[in-house]
């Protein structure tokens, strides 16, 4: 693993560890389309809302492994990627601090954070889980899976069942870690699963657009993760394309 991509799924994991959150996910190297580039455009780290379309709550992260300290170009650079985005709030992370002209410009829209080398060398990235969908096919490029807190599942029909929801930091497909059959399996776009349990309920995914948001002229569409019960269809997880 490069030094590059081990720093990157390292910011992930904090990010991960801040933002769990009931409200938000975090996705991994995310590729989402750009609201004025009108082009796929890849974030290390982005941080939205779960269950729905909320402009206020993304947030982009940034990890900038240099070796230099961080100009005001970096910032402004990465202010238009948010401005891309529509986010609001950005997070750039790096091992060898900012200059002053930079931290002026970031102001409050833009938090700057340094995460030291040092801090890797006893993180064992390595112990992620492999990603588990056909969309990573090239063993080279086989992703890792970023997992969020576990949750727990219940209805009248089974007690409270413990699952785990992950997303692969290559191809972005959810996957899922159910605790009580310790089954582990990925859901590419469109697709549904069911674990070994007898549990009344299943996985789908689904391509839907959002609600559209009042301080949002455009109409978005993302990835939804639902949990499909005898009841009623619930939304788990989300991951925007735009």
């Amino acid at each position: 693993m490069t030094s590059w991509k081990k720093y990157e799924r390292f910011v992930a994991e904090l990010c991960s560890e801040d933002y769990q959150s009931t409200g938000t996910t975090v996705i991994p190297n995310a590729k989402i389309k750009g609201c004025l580039s009108k082009t796929i455009r890849q974030v290390d780290v982005l941080i939205d809302s779960r269950f729905g379309d909320d402009r206020d709550r993304r947030i982009i992260v940034d990890a900038k492994k240099y070796n230099r300290t961080l100009n005001v170009k970096d910032v402004e650079s990465f202010h238009g990627m948010m401005i891309d985005f529509s986010s609001k709030v950005g997070i750039l992370v790096c091992p060898n601090g900012y200059s002053t002209a930079a931290k002026k410009r970031a102001q409050d829209f833009i938090n700057l954070k340094i995460v030291s080398l040092e801090e890797l060398e006893d993180i064992d990235l390595e112990s992620w889980d492999d990603c588990l969908s056909d969309n990573c096919n090239e063993k080279s490029k086989r992703g890792l899976v970023l997992w969020d807190a576990p949750m727990g599942i219940g209805s009248s029909a089974s007690p409270v069942s413990i699952s785990c929801i992950g997303k692969c930091d290559v191809c972005g497909d959810f996957h899922i870690w159910c605790w009580d059959c310790g089954k582990k399996f990925s859901l590419s776009d469109e697709s549904e699963a069911k674990c070994n349990c007898k549990h009344p309920w299943f996985w789908l995914t689904a391509t839907e657009d959002d609600e559209a948001s009042s301080n949002d002229n455009e109409q978005s569409t993302s990835v939804y993760l639902l949990l499909v019960t005898p009841l009623d269809a619930l939304i788990a997880d989300r991951k925007p394309l735009s």
